[in-house]
């Protein structure tokens, strides 16, 4: 992020110092007796005088809100926020200068409009303007407050104030996506197949039966009825069991770290760290849940623990909520190379269902290896370097991605 100039700025002679220099000085010209000189110094008094009090009354009365029309988009999409400026006082603002943000957030693109100028807000009246931000990136940022900036119409004296908003909006990139095969994710579990909606079918409760129709498990036929009617019968069970595919995002498997041999002996240090790659593989995360949902496919999120943060478990929390919640955390997902920790994870990863690890590499990350020692606890998905001699199911971004003018 960063920090937004405020532009304006006042001059002297309508700062305090000014004006007590300017009345010294009007005294001892007439004091004296130089008239002509004092007449001078009087009306750049006025002026001075003039410009101070109203700059300093220029924002007294005024109310700035913003509420957002589309606060959660992808990357190359427009945030559009309605922006609202009333001016309550008995005098008009000669101009006034709205800031949107007093810190830029990195996911605006360098065309974005960042402030807006009116002229001539007169008493009681309101102007209201849609603004479109453009985005180039994940991120999250908060409108907690918009920044204004008015003064007197010489340009002497200008006020700026930080106006709060009544309710912040909450502006939300999500991460990049493109078309994935997302059966490849599935093709082994019978109980994720779309007609299954995400669930398994427990055989001991019976719900009903139902003719036979394309996609129906050749498991369920009625045998019976079968050999005696002569007709496809399928029996159906109550479906009881959840099931979900959970992506496990190995943050540090996209850094490098060396040993470092200091008095206090030996530790290891972060050498270097692939964001770029780190990105792509966040982007490919939030396609393979976007394309789960439409297959009806239940999915949740585990973010390692780094720095101040505790390691996350996020549940999509149903089918209607998962792409908003899954990718808005993977939106505001702020990792900066600290070292990670899967404590504990491997001990719960019965309720987890499928369970896949996003990795740089083939070679996981020592705090998840620790977690997953069995190649078959859980799949992996990797940005390159599959070795086909490997005992775990890995699939590359490669096979994972459709269509061409791929960038991988």
């Amino acid at each position: 992020m960063r920090n937004v100039s405020r532009g304006e700025s006042n001059s002297w002679f309508t700062s305090l110092a000014g004006i007590i220099c300017l009345g010294v000085l009007c005294i001892l010209t007439a004091y004296f007796h130089l008239l002509n000189l004092t007449v001078f110094l009087l009306a750049v008094l006025f002026v001075a005088l003039f410009s101070f009090i109203w700059g300093k009354l220029s924002l007294r009365s005024v109310k700035v809100d913003a509420s957002a029309l589309s606060c959660n988009v992808f990357p190359g999409e427009d945030i559009r926020i309605n922006i609202g400026v009333e001016n309550n006082k008995a005098l008009p603002v000669i101009w006034i200068n709205v800031r949107y943000f007093n810190v830029l957030p990195s996911f605006l693109a360098d065309d974005s409009e960042t402030e807006h100028r009116i002229a001539w807000l007169m008493s009681r009246q309101k102007a209201t303007w849609t603004t479109a931000i453009h985005t180039r990136s994940r991120g999250i940022a908060f409108m907690e407050t918009i920044g204004a900036s008015s003064g007197d119409g010489f340009g002497l004296c200008t006020e700026s104030k930080d106006f709060p908003m009544s309710r912040p909006p909450m502006l939300v990139v999500y991460p990049k996506v493109f078309p994935v095969d997302a059966g490849i994710l599935v093709e082994n579990s019978s109980s994720m197949l779309p007609f299954d909606r995400g669930c398994i079918e427990d055989d001991t409760l019976f719900k009903g039966i139902h003719d036979y129709r394309h996609g129906d498990s050749i498991k369920h036929i009625n045998w019976r009825i079968l050999a005696h009617q002569g007709e496809l019968a399928v029996n159906e069970y109550q479906p009881v069991i959840p099931r979900l595919v959970t992506f496990v995002l190995d943050l540090m498997s996209f850094t490098t770290w060396r040993e470092e041999v200091t008095n206090a002996g030996v530790h290891m240090v972060l050498d270097s760290m692939d964001s770029e790659s780190m990105e792509q593989m966040i982007s490919l995360t939030a396609s393979c849940i976007l394309a789960l949902t439409v297959r009806k496919v239940r999915c949740s999120l585990v973010i390692p623990s780094f720095g101040t943060s505790e390691m996350r478990v996020i549940d999509g929390n149903g089918l209607d909520d998962q792409i908003p919640l899954l990718l808005t955390e993977l939106a505001g997902l702020e990792y900066n190379g600290e070292e990670c920790s899967f404590t504990g994870l491997g001990g719960r990863s019965f309720g987890l269902g499928q369970i896949w690890l996003v990795t740089d590499s083939e070679k996981p990350s020592l705090p998840l290896a620790k977690e997953f020692p069995d190649p078959w606890d859980a799949g992996q998905i990797i940005r390159s370097g599959h070795d086909a001699q490997s005992a775990r199911r890995i699939i590359e971004m490669r096979a994972l991605r459709r269509g061409d003018g791929q960038d991988s």
